[in-house]
């Protein structure tokens, strides 16, 4: 993995790319010297949070601004000082805290690249968000790319369950569609039937993303298999028609064409918030 540590050949070539990158870490702060503190994608992936892109080659350090040394080979060292870096341990590795890491990605990536964690770290933490402005408040109005930062956590949501939900609401901004509400309830004469990931109650229309994490992550499948939660999505779902006028379901290829998902939506009856949009 680097000069002098190594891992089984048969773990990297079983390993996800999650793991992969988690390898590549623990190895590189076996042959860094000190304490290094891992930021951007490296404190994403160790704190599990969620990034936009793929895992990078590069293992991000934070360092200090004059004597943080230059960036070699596959380290990158972000010299910005660590006055107004909190850390935390995870796995006797240090890495930013979930609200500093959210700030560094929005300041370096895309909007939706710092959506993403923002509404991750969120829903992680309630009490991130007065976390993060604190953290921007110690960076300053003059920060360079701290409107980006604004933006985006203005934009943010605790509420989006996954990136996907999240990718579908900038999505609708984007297009100019009315703003949904998140995680609204549903019932019907049975009971509660679930929870709408969009949703326009005044207009009695519904919409959800249908990711690939309901049918394998272990949070969602809950020991069943992949055909007893279609079966119960669909039955689910057919309970949810009954009580709305509109209903829409996308997935990630739908979202990777606007015009196709814009067309989703207007034939569920979404409406434009304004003839400009």
């Amino acid at each position: 993995m680097r000069r002098g540590v190594y891992t089984e050949r048969q773990t990297w070539r079983d390993a996800s790319a999650d793991a992969r990158y988690s390898i590549r870490i623990a190895a590189a702060a076996l042959a860094l010297e000190g304490r290094p503190i891992f930021s951007h994608e490296s404190a994403l992936r160790l704190l599990d949070l969620p990034s936009l892109a793929p895992w990078p080659e590069e293992i991000h350090l934070i360092a200090e601004r004059r004597t943080g040394g230059r960036s070699q080979l596959d380290i990158r060292r972000h010299c910005l000082g660590l006055e107004c870096v909190p850390t935390t341990v995870v796995d006797r590795l240090t890495c930013t805290t979930p609200a500093r890491s959210a700030i560094d990605i929005a300041l370096t990536r895309s909007f939706d690249a710092a959506v993403v964690v923002a509404d991750a770290v969120l829903a992680r933490d309630s009490g991130a968000g007065d976390q993060m402005l604190d953290i921007m408040a110690g960076l300053g109005s003059r920060y360079r790319g701290i409107s980006k930062v604004w933006r985006a956590f203005q934009f943010a949501d605790g509420r989006a369950e996954s990136p996907g939900e999240t990718l579908s609401r900038i999505e609708m901004a984007r297009l100019g569609f009315v703003p949904p509400q998140l995680q609204v309830p549903v019932r019907d004469r049975q009971g509660l039937i679930g929870r709408l990931d969009f949703c326009w109650p005044d207009l009695g229309i519904g919409g959800e993303f249908d990711g690939r994490g309901k049918y394998l992550e272990d949070r969602y499948t809950r020991g069943r298999t992949a055909a007893e939660i279609v079966i119960e999505e669909k039955e689910r779902e057919n309970r949810m028609r009954r009580q709305l006028t509109g209903f829409a379901r996308w997935d990630t290829q739908d979202l990777r064409n606007p015009a196709r998902f814009a067309q989703i939506l207007r034939d569920a009856g979404v409406p434009f918030a304004s003839r400009g949009a």
